[in-house]
């Protein structure tokens, strides 16, 4: 008997954020942690995707985001030096002291991406406009998301036609034996 081991991970994001609710800037924060790298996210296409956001401080401690609204933003920069949104999602915060949210991306708004690179960023609305979160600490505001339509069906399974009942020698009465 053959036995098949599924996984289930998380996709993470932890985002960078030095601002308090009141339009503080955090400086002189001491860093005693510092992200080595970002983990690059997979994605596929035909299910529908959860990415988990945590936005922190730089010292990786949790920032209340309360009053906070954040958008999930996959890039397409390959074509031109200036990044274009493929597609943009908001983001649900599920606790807002803790600094956690998350973004569902649709399997079937996934399709149109055509690539199999795309950069993400997340953007935070404060009481200055939109703000960039960072990915890392060397302040770099893209991580990079990897694509994939080989797990999964894109499409709907297409009936497989054979054709009139007839005879079953030149018409759909075939044996496909036990299944």
């Amino acid at each position: 008997m053959q036995t098949i081991t599924s996984y289930y991970y998380d996709n993470n994001v932890t985002v960078q954020f030095d601002v308090l609710g009141d339009c503080t800037i955090l400086a002189n924060l001491p860093q005693r942690n510092r992200v080595v790298y970002t983990r690059t996210i997979q994605l596929y296409k035909g299910v529908t995707n959860v990415i988990k956001i945590a936005v922190q401080n730089s010292d990786q401690k949790p920032i209340d985001i309360t009053g906070h609204t954040m958008t999930f933003n996959i890039v397409d920069d390959y074509v031109n030096a200036n990044a274009n949104v493929v597609l943009m999602a908001n983001v649900t915060i599920s606790n807002a002291t803790s600094g956690i949210g998350y973004v569902v991306l649709p399997g079937l708004d996934l399709v149109q991406l055509d690539r199999e690179m795309y950069n993400y960023n997340v953007k935070i609305y404060t009481c200055w406009g939109n703000v960039a979160s960072y990915i890392d600490d060397n302040y770099g505001a893209a991580g990079q998301i990897m694509m994939s339509s080989s797990a999964y069906p894109v499409e709907e399974p297409v009936p497989l036609d054979l054709g009139q009942v007839g005879d079953g020698i030149t018409s759909a009465m075939y044996d496909f034996g036990t299944i």
